[in-house]
């Protein structure tokens, strides 16, 4: 995530490079001082390059944001996605989509702050609302898919509410994510920890 020391456009990188140095940049920005105090001036600053060089890719703070919030969802979703495939079981799919989502934000240590400070202006830029929605679907859907397949192969009891079981796992990965935003690592880590212990004796799961 680091920026090389000189300013301008690097030497010989290509535009897609540049376009992720850009967005690097304004996530980790956005995140230390919030959406309307964020300037393309101090965005260009932190990614250490020309503000001539960050309007050539984006042409308004707007845009910026959009892409690097477009950019960011997309990777997490897929990370977690596949995260659920390499596991069988609902209860090791979770826990493999709480690790995965541990080592996102190790990752990309600002992304949960990043997207809390986004969702305070989601009232005033549809574009940044679409998005938000989508990631929302996004994750309601993999989990239904999981919970699904689960009453499927007879691991959940067939009478198990399926919408309000994927709600209860939305509402404490949204609690997880807003914990992350706003404590510190230890306690977000301890957190998830506590949870994957509950998903391993608390679920409605079939006699065998």
């Amino acid at each position: 995530m680091a920026a090389p020391a000189h300013m301008g456009r690097p030497m010989g990188a290509d535009g897609d490079r540049t376009r992720r140095r850009i967005k690097a940049a304004a996530m980790k920005h956005i995140a230390d001082v919030g959406y309307a105090n964020a300037t393309m001036k101090a965005i260009a600053r932190e990614a250490q390059l020309t503000s001539a060089a960050i309007y050539h890719y984006f042409p308004s703070k707007e845009s910026l944001v959009v892409a690097t919030l477009a950019s960011v969802q997309d990777e997490l979703i897929g990370r977690l996605q596949e995260a659920a495939e390499r596991a069988t079981t609902l209860i090791d799919r979770l826990t493999a989509i709480l690790e995965e989502a541990l080592a996102c934000v190790e990752d990309y240590p600002s992304v949960t702050r990043f997207e809390a400070s986004i969702s305070y202006e989601t009232s005033r830029h549809p574009d940044l609302s679409a998005l938000r929605s989508r990631r929302r679907e996004a994750e309601e859907t993999l989990y239904g898919r999981l919970v699904s397949d689960a009453v499927a192969d007879g691991e959940l009891l067939p009478e198990v509410d399926e919408q309000s079981l994927v709600d209860v796992i939305l509402s404490i990965s949204s609690g997880l994510v807003y914990l992350s935003a706003t404590s510190v690592p230890e306690r977000h880590r301890s957190a998830v920890r506590a949870f994957e212990a509950i998903l391993a004796t608390g679920l409605p799961v079939a006699d065998k």
